[in-house]
């Protein structure tokens, strides 16, 4: 890696990495002069031995999160991808459904999750679906914004040469929405693991929102916190990867955002 890289690298890295050793610092101060109380937040040592002593229990629950958030993740993109095409093709449908889906955003996941669960039942598919929920709406809204929002030369263009739907949504609209698309997929990634927790307090025996509920109601608090913590990376590296695929994806924006 040539040097100016490694030194645009350090700058993203070392401000966050400042910060959170500033908290951790401040963290373990506070509670080693007793200013935070071990019953509600332990210590960040009494936190990495609950990490590491219950590290199997961790890695069982949090395999079972992990599936059904990206599941979920996966299967509501796909079909708010598949939903905006058909809303930005449609003048009628947007006009229908597009405030629907913007008035929907104003209800909370929360208070339809037990109506999920009480339909479907609990286990695997309702939490499929409540994640699902949380990324299709994301989408939709971002994607059928984004795909209107190819210059419209291009359409004339392509109309000029007698190009197909299907070829004017690959050549123009698609690219141009590829922006918004990845937006989507930020917010969705980074709701994602905390939709499929809140499913798991409700509609499962399984999942680290399982295990938060069981450690609270067994004063297990560093076991508690343990799972909130690996809660916390897996959103990370899920929107790490996100972005990650963005900057493949669109090497120019990479460029204008270092330069």
């Amino acid at each position: 890696m040539r040097p100016e890289r490694l030194t645009r690298a350090g700058a993203v890295v070392l401000p966050p990495t400042m910060l959170v050793v500033l908290i951790v610092g401040l963290w373990a101060w506070l509670s080693a002069h007793g200013f935070i109380a071990n019953y509600l937040l332990p210590a960040p040592l009494v936190l990495l031995k609950a990490l590491c002593t219950s590290a199997s229990v961790l890695l069982r629950h949090g395999t079972a999160t992990t599936m059904e958030a990206l599941g979920g993740f996966a299967l509501g993109s796909f079909a708010g991808v598949v939903a905006a095409i058909l809303l930005a093709s449609s003048r009628w449908l947007r006009q229908c459904f597009f405030p629907l889906a913007l008035a929907s955003q104003a209800v909370p996941i929360a208070a339809i999750t037990p109506l999920i669960v009480l339909l479907i039942g609990r286990g695997l598919p309702a939490i499929l679906t409540v994640v699902s929920i949380a990324a299709f709406f994301p989408m939709l809204i971002n994607m059928t914004r984004g795909l209107r929002e190819a210059d419209i030369g291009y359409h004339e263009l392509l109309h000029s040469l007698s190009a197909t739907s299907p070829q004017r949504l690959r050549m123009v609209e698609l690219p141009a929405a590829l922006p918004y698309l990845f937006a989507a997929l930020k917010v969705s990634a980074s709701a994602s693991f905390i939709t499929a927790i809140v499913g798991e307090w409700i509609g499962s025996n399984v999942g680290l929102g399982y295990l938060i509920v069981i450690s609270g109601q067994y004063f297990k608090i560093p076991t508690l916190w343990a799972a909130v913590v690996v809660t916390a990376a897996l959103t990370l590296i899920l929107v790490g990867l996100v972005t990650l695929a963005e900057r493949l994806a669109m090497p120019w924006l990479a460029a204008e955002t270092t330069s």
